[in-house]
């Protein structure tokens, strides 16, 4: 039997209530050729029963439940490597997709064979409750290096962990990094448009669910910091032989950036009045290589408020000198 020519692999972990509407807009889709892989990590609600309940009316629809719980790029590794598809498109439980979403993909793949992925605008949310479209000026086709400067010259990533990837193309980056954690999607697009261009669809292609509140990386989480700089030390010295001297001028100004970021998320804790940040990140600000978080840590911060998961090593994930 030929495999069809994309695969959908959809990520789920305990939004039962909202899994229905996600399935229903996947299946809808007008480009229909494809198998729709559901990957469960091991979900405390009524998830798989309710995958269970489409898999029986859709032959296109295989459901698998991890034996553990293994995060975000360990389930999403394991989707992708049992993908068929020559296209592997990631999406995730909550929101919506628009019925033209992988024809437009998949047009933009066919269209660009030197385009490792595609990625495309998005409606969301704002705190006031308005709808936002989040859109780039970007063309069609992007030069993999642009994407490259545009995420390691700021903090936030322009593309959304909703893609459509080429599967050779993941064959031949590797994996999603398990130490970046939630974050491992932003690493692979660096990885992947250092060597390849990158396709974008300027109209929002998806609805975005809202912030869910019950995830840990909802609010300013430190550890979700350090996996962030550990993003830009690693990519950073990927990047510095074909863009050196925009890496240079990074490298040059990394600590000060770095300061700046940690201070920004402090100030967003003592805004909302989150004293449990304030005080793990003072208690991890004390084993800092940066001399000014060092002393802010050493004299407002005690070291029985460091969090259950920090250890020294996260300050190594962060710094530019052992790896540039």
């Amino acid at each position: 039997m030929t495999a069809p020519p994309v695969s959908i692999c959809l990520l789920t972990y305990n939004r039962a209530q909202l899994l229905p509407a996600t399935l229903e807009s996947i299946l809808m889709q007008s480009f229909s050729d494809f198998e729709l892989l559901i990957y469960d990590d091991c979900s405390t609600d009524n998830t798989e029963k309710i995958c269970q309940e489409y898999a029986r009316h859709d032959s296109r629809i295989r459901f698998c439940r991890n034996k553990v719980n293994l995060g975000m790029p360990g389930n999403l590794n394991v989707a992708v490597q049992s993908a068929t598809g020559k296209y592997i498109a990631n999406l995730h439980d909550g929101d919506l997709y628009r019925r033209d979403l992988i024809a437009k993909w998949k047009e933009a793949l066919d269209t660009y064979p030197t385009a490792g992925f595609v990625f495309n605008a998005y409606r969301t949310r704002g705190s006031d409750g308005e709808e936002v479209v989040c859109k780039e000026d970007y063309p069609p086709l992007i030069e993999g290096k642009v994407i490259g400067k545009r995420l390691l010259s700021r903090w936030g990533s322009c593309v959304f962990g909703t893609v459509m990837a080429r599967r050779e193309v993941y064959r031949e980056m590797g994996w999603f990094d398990p130490k970046f954690a939630n974050y491992s999607d932003v690493d692979m697009w660096l990885r992947i448009a250092q060597a390849y261009d990158v396709a974008y669809v300027g109209v929002p292609l998806m609805d975005l669910m809202p912030k869910d509140l019950t995830r840990f990386y909802a609010f300013v989480h430190w550890q979700v910091t350090f996996w962030i700089l550990g993003i830009h030390t690693d990519n950073l010295m990927r990047y510095h032989e074909i863009i050196p001297e925009f890496v240079d001028e990074q490298v040059k100004s990394y600590s000060s950036r770095r300061r700046k970021l940690m201070m920004q998320r402090m100030l967003i804790c003592i805004k909302h009045r989150r004293w449990d940040r304030v005080k793990e990140g003072l208690a991890i600000w004390s084993d800092s290589d940066d001399s000014i978080l060092r002393a802010l840590g050493s004299w407002l911060g005690n070291p029985k408020h460091a969090p259950d998961w920090y250890n020294v090593s996260y300050w190594q994930l962060a710094q530019l000198s052992s790896k540039i």
